[in-house]
Formats: structure tokens, sequence, C-alpha cells
């Protein structure tokens, strides 16, 4: 169940990284293949624009990877909460709730690690599908600027 669940979260966190990646690539193809085309004339005027969306891209790739790290964050930190709160209600709970709590953990763990190879693959597909697609989206948006500027 855990593994399917997971699953789907790394789909959705592939499908959005390239969603907002090529909308990032080809807002910028597009505005710079613009800025060329209207800059036409001095090139101290077009180094000063180039520079100034050079710097709002950064901008704005900076801000993609804090959104990344907040998220990261946050997930381990959930976990982390809600490790702590299974803690805390076991430590509370009588003797034989804590001996019954104990076997359900031990049915688990061996659940999650005969599901760990299946996240594991999960996880390392999103990522090479998330590095692809970046790829990809970045080569379009150049072949974009190199055929129109």
């Amino acid at each position: 169940m855990l593994a399917v669940l997971l699953k789907l979260v790394f789909s959705v966190v592939s499908a959005l990284a390239n969603l907002v990646t090529w909308l990032i690539f080809n807002t910028t193809a597009y505005c710079l293949v613009l800025l060329i085309s209207a800059f036409k004339v001095p090139g101290v005027a077009l180094h000063v624009a180039l520079e100034k969306f050079a710097e709002s891209i950064r901008t704005c790739l900076e801000y993609f990877l804090e959104l990344i790290v907040e998220l990261t964050g946050s997930v381990i930190s959930s976990g982390f909460k809600l490790l702590m709160d299974a803690l805390t209600s076991s430590v509370s709970a009588s003797g034989a709730t804590f001996g019954e709590l104990v076997e359900k953990l031990r049915t688990s763990l061996q659940e999650l690690l005969t599901d760990l190879p299946e996240i594991a693959e999960g996880f390392s597909e999103m990522v090479s599908t998330v590095v692809s697609d970046l790829w990809k989206n970045c080569m379009q948006a150049m072949g974009y600027v190199t055929e129109n500027a």
C-alpha cells in the first residue's frame, strides 16, 4: 500500500517538475527571441537586457529549488512528527497493548522491507524522469532560440 502511494506521489512530483521546467524554458526561449528581435540595434543595450533576463531566470530557478528544498524538509519533518506521535502514544499504552503494537510494528516493518525495493525503484524512476524532462525542455528551448533568433 505504501509503495503504491509513494509511486503516485513520485508520479505527481515528476509531472509537476516537467510542467514547471517546460514553462520556464519555453518562456525564456520566447522572451529571448523577442529580445533579440527587438534589440537588433546597439549591442550594449542587448547585453544589458540579456543580463537582466539571465538574472530573472536565476531568480526563478533559485525560487524553484528553494520550493523543492522546503517541500522535502516538510515531508521529512512530518514523517518525524508522525514517528514521534506514534512513539509517544505507544509508550502511554498498557503492557498488553504494547505487546500488540510491537507485533504490528514487526509485521509493518516486514511489509516495508518487502516494499523497499519497489519504493527505491519508484524514487529512482522519478529522479531520472525529472532530469530527462529537464534536459529535453532545455534542448527544445535552445532549439527554438537558435532557429528564431
